[in-house]
């Protein structure tokens, strides 16, 4: 089963969900000893096989949002510049060009010497329909006259951008933070100008911070009670110190 990884514009908030697709071998067909290109959607994490990124502008106050993509080489690196191509697999995208993302280049090149390349993606807040809906970008390697698509599960990669709130993979994980609702999380927000971390390894490096942010949180919710989630339920104070 595959995986994705969520981003958000604060230091924050990329977390695995899982994802129905079909897992396939981690192979290429026909290797060409002369270089070839895959994905690594997880640049922290070699055998994550998340294929798919999710970032959501939710309670941003921005209209963009670069995601850079890390390509990797597998062969020998050599001395001058190759090229490779990233396109758009149209039949199983639902972002538009223009209007959710920008129009990518032709080429791009991984460096003389270099083993992998970071690439940019830049997301636009383009219109009301990403408050409703998930807009997927789904991008390809191909073959360009320098390098091949290599390991067949990882030339394909999917950018999921979304303009609502995402409950973060790890929730189940955060007792102090009670249920989880909307309103809850733009309460983070707003009051912290933060959202939550990548991973939950990231969470827990902060552990101490993040306790006390929500236990100001559930102390804001009690003084100012009720407070109404997205359902026009009472949000009940929930921290135990």
């Amino acid at each position: 089963m595959a995986n994705f990884i969520l981003f958000t514009e604060y230091p924050y908030l990329g977390i695995l969900l899982g994802l129905l697709s079909a897992c396939q071998e981690n192979k290429m067909d026909g290797f060409d000893s002369n270089g070839a290109v895959y994905f690594q959607t997880n640049p922290s994490d070699w055998n994550n096989l998340a294929d798919s990124v999710l970032y959501s502008f939710a309670g941003k106050d921005v209209t963009e949002k670069t995601l850079n993509l890390q390509v990797n080489l597998m062969g020998e690196a050599v001395g001058y510049d190759r090229k490779f191509r990233l396109v758009v697999d149209q039949e199983k995208t639902t972002a538009k060009a223009g209007v959710h993302y920008r129009t990518l280049e032709d080429f791009y090149i991984l460096p003389k010497d270099a083993y992998s390349v970071q690439i940019p993606v830049i997301l636009l807040r383009g219109d009301a329909l990403m408050e409703k809906e998930i807009l997927q970008l789904t991008l390809k390697l191909e073959a360009s006259d320098d390098l091949q698509p290599g390991l067949t599960q990882r030339i394909v990669t999917r950018i999921l951008v979304t303009d609502m709130y995402m409950k973060p993979a790890y929730w189940e994980r955060l007792w102090m933070w009670g249920d989880y609702s909307v309103k809850k999380h733009s309460l983070l927000l707003e009051l912290f100008e933060v959202d939550f971390p990548e991973t939950v390894d990231e969470y827990y490096d902060d552990y101490y911070l993040w306790s006390a942010r929500a236990n100001m949180i559930s102390q804001y919710v009690e003084e100012n009670y009720p407070v109404l989630d997205e359902n026009n339920q009472p949000i009940e104070p929930w921290f135990e110190s």
